[in-house]
């Protein structure tokens, strides 16, 4: 399995001048997660297979570096800010290494059209959740205050995901946690960081085993994911919830729209 990470996609691809824009790629992924919270790997994974034309499963395990250091750079810079909840960051991405440990397993044996539609499965419902309005304000919320049987169950299912698709799963995670967990949204989006970072690194083993991690691809898509990170969540502390909200669903909506074009046609 390895071999399909490895010696054909690279040398076959290596003077297509297209595979540079994994930079690029990396730069808008990055600047995402700092900014929403999300691991990145929700825009990578369209855009590695769209444009940069990387096969689906190679991009659902090379994504997850780029997730984890992502997640890392724009973690810390929320944390500064106090809007990182640890104890639900530990429960949830805790159970989200156990989750991913089964879904890296079962993506090795699921088809790519079955992976894509899961994709846009998900991509879907969390779009659906964010019509739902927000009731609680960050005053109001004692951190580690939640639910810890529904947040474990959403850490391990979350945790699913990221084996079985290489995204962090911060796209999904960010909706449940603010709706289901009542926690306020700037904190779901530091503390979707710390889960993401959590589950991602157990991850990225048992990925690489499958044969779905390029290294040589990793690094070029990294090359322009952390500083993208770190000025995404620079920035996303001055910009006002509902306008993150906006960009989120607006995120989602292309990447529902392209990835459907993708599977369908």
């Amino acid at each position: 399995m390895r071999g399909e990470r490895d010696a054909i996609f690279w040398i076959t691809v290596m003077d297509d001048p297209v595979l540079w824009s994994l930079p690029v790629i990396g730069l808008i992924g990055g600047f995402l997660s700092g900014l929403l919270g999300l691991g990145g790997g929700v825009i990578l994974l369209p855009l590695m297979t769209l444009v940069g034309k990387v096969p689906f499963k190679l991009a659902t395990g090379t994504t997850l570096i780029h997730v984890f250091l992502a997640a890392l750079t724009g973690m810390f810079l929320h944390y500064r800010e106090g809007m990182v909840d640890f104890k639900a960051g530990f429960l949830l991405g805790g159970l989200g290494i156990l989750g991913g440990l089964l879904g890296s397993l079962l993506s090795a044996w699921l088809s790519v059209r079955f992976l894509e539609v899961v994709f846009l499965l998900v991509v879907a419902l969390s779009m659906v959740l964010l019509f739902v309005p927000l009731k609680l304000k960050e005053m109001n919320y004692v951190k580690g205050g939640f639910n810890k049987l529904l947040g474990s169950a959403i850490g391990f299912g979350v945790g699913i995901l990221t084996g079985l698709l290489g995204v962090g799963g911060g796209f999904v995670m960010i909706p449940l946690m603010t709706y289901l967990l009542n926690i306020p949204f700037r904190i779901t989006i530091g503390t979707s960081l710390l889960i993401i970072l959590i589950s991602s690194a157990g991850t990225l083993g048992a990925k690489y085993e499958v044969g779905h991690i390029d290294l040589s691809i990793a690094a070029m898509v990294v090359s322009g994911g952390v500083m993208g990170a770190w000025v995404g969540a620079s920035i996303s502390r001055r910009v006002p919830v509902r306008f993150l909200r906006f960009i989120l669903f607006s995120t989602l909506v292309v990447i529902f729209i392209a990835m459907g074009y993708k599977t369908f046609f």
